[in-house]
């Protein structure tokens, strides 16, 4: 019986056990420190684990009699640790060398610039004494991103307008502060806004070959005093020949990230000059996007990312078809006010709604909301599927009515 190991098996990890075990193959876990947040933690389902390990040196006496097929990560946290434990342990993975490309912000874009792919220009401060140096070197006309180093999704990144603005972003932000991770903040970096639509490319690299398993485009809109509130992500057809400069950039720019094995989530913004990365994961797409991928994509995000840690054959490169259309829609709220549940009859008329797929509230009843200027201030969201894409209006329309009001 094949074994594998997955190290934090939380957020989308936790959907690799399931399907693992349907194809007879025994999962371990290793939680990679004691620092993670309660909710990340909360996310591991014991019952689909032979074993669950907390990390330490000693482990790798009881890892390295079982043969083990493959160390998968889980998420974002989990990087570091499965590219040590792939090459300790001989597995065929990511080298420890390069960790830091598909987890350091900075070192992501270094890596862009070196390979000679386009880049976002950034600046890293390691302290806040260097505040004072590099806001000297920025124009007051520009509007810049601040965000830090190892964080994840939206949390820290504010949009910064001239010197005064980012100064005011830098002698704010949480240096030397826990994230939402449980990581100690690393540093910042500064850079100029690039603007344009945003894409989300995923794919899964078979020995350096890299399939698209997924494209998706936000559709953003101004809000509550924020340019970048996310109203929707709508899966593309990955083939649609139009995409082909996206996804001929995030081949290469994955390949610039010496990722080898496993899943690419890759956040790309197509600016006027063309596609520019902003920042990329080696793991699963985060939220419930994977699962709405195997009603959408075939095959899907996460059996691609399987056979690729298992070390089976290769799929074509164009292999990944488009067989109906999804998409996933963020909830928005204007004011401050108590949170109340939908009713059991607006509940009972969404579920019958021909392209409902489920729906997940991030505050409680009785809760105060939060008035939503980027992702971490979103109250909520759902998502659809149908055959029909007009559907998905329809659909949405249906949905914001019953489900926020």
């Amino acid at each position: 019986m094949e074994t594998v190991l997955i190290v934090d098996p939380f957020s989308t990890g936790k959907l690799y056990a399931p399907l693992l075990k349907a194809q007879g193959v025994r999962c371990i876990a290793v939680i990679s420190t004691d620092s993670l947040p309660k909710h990340f933690t909360d996310d591991l389902i014991r019952e689909n684990f032979d074993a669950v390990y907390n990390w330490e040196e000693g482990l790798l006496e009881i890892l390295e009699p079982l043969s083990l097929s493959a160390v998968i990560a889980g998420c974002e946290t989990a990087i570091y640790l499965t590219d040590y434990l792939t090459e300790v342990l001989r597995i065929p993975g990511n080298s420890r060398i390069t960790s830091d490309l598909r987890r350091n912000k900075f070192s992501m874009q270094h890596a862009l610039k070196k390979h000679g792919l386009a880049n976002i220009e950034s600046q890293l401060l390691s302290s806040p004494t260097r505040i004072a140096e590099v806001v000297a070197t920025l124009k007051d006309t520009a509007t810049y991103v601040v965000k830090p180093l190892n964080s994840a999704a939206t949390e820290g990144v504010v949009f910064a307008q001239g010197r005064a603005g980012v100064e005011s972003a830098l002698k704010n932000a949480a240096w030397q502060r826990k994230n939402d991770l449980g990581e100690i903040n690393l540093g910042f970096i500064v850079q100029p806004f690039v603007s344009g639509p945003e894409y989300v490319v995923d794919m899964v690299a078979f020995d350096g070959v890299y399939i698209i398993a997924s494209v998706c485009r936000y559709t953003k809109v101004q809000k509550n005093g924020s340019m970048f509130v996310y109203e929707s992500l709508d899966t593309l057809d990955p083939r649609a020949e139009e995409l082909q400069p996206l996804t001929d950039y995030a081949r290469q720019a994955a390949a610039a990230l010496s990722i080898e094995v496993g899943p690419i989530h890759m956040e790309i913004i197509w600016s006027a000059d063309g596609p520019v990365m902003i920042e990329a994961g080696g793991r699963l797409h985060g939220g419930i996007a994977p699962l709405l991928f195997q009603q959408v994509y075939h095959p899907d995000l996460l059996s691609l990312a399987i056979d690729s840690y298992l070390g089976r054959p290769r799929p074509r490169t164009d292999a990944v078809s488009q067989i109906s259309h999804g998409r996933i829609g963020f909830f928005c709220s204007d004011e401050q006010r108590t949170f109340a549940a939908p009713s059991s009859q607006a509940l009972q008329s969404v579920m019958e709604d021909e392209a409902y797929c489920g729906h997940r509230y991030f505050i409680d009843a009785g809760d105060t909301t939060p008035i939503t200027i980027d992702f971490a201030t979103c109250p909520g969201l759902f998502w659809l599927q149908h055959l029909s894409a007009p559907q998905l209006d329809i659909s949405t329309a249906n949905l914001r009515k019953k489900l926020w009001c």
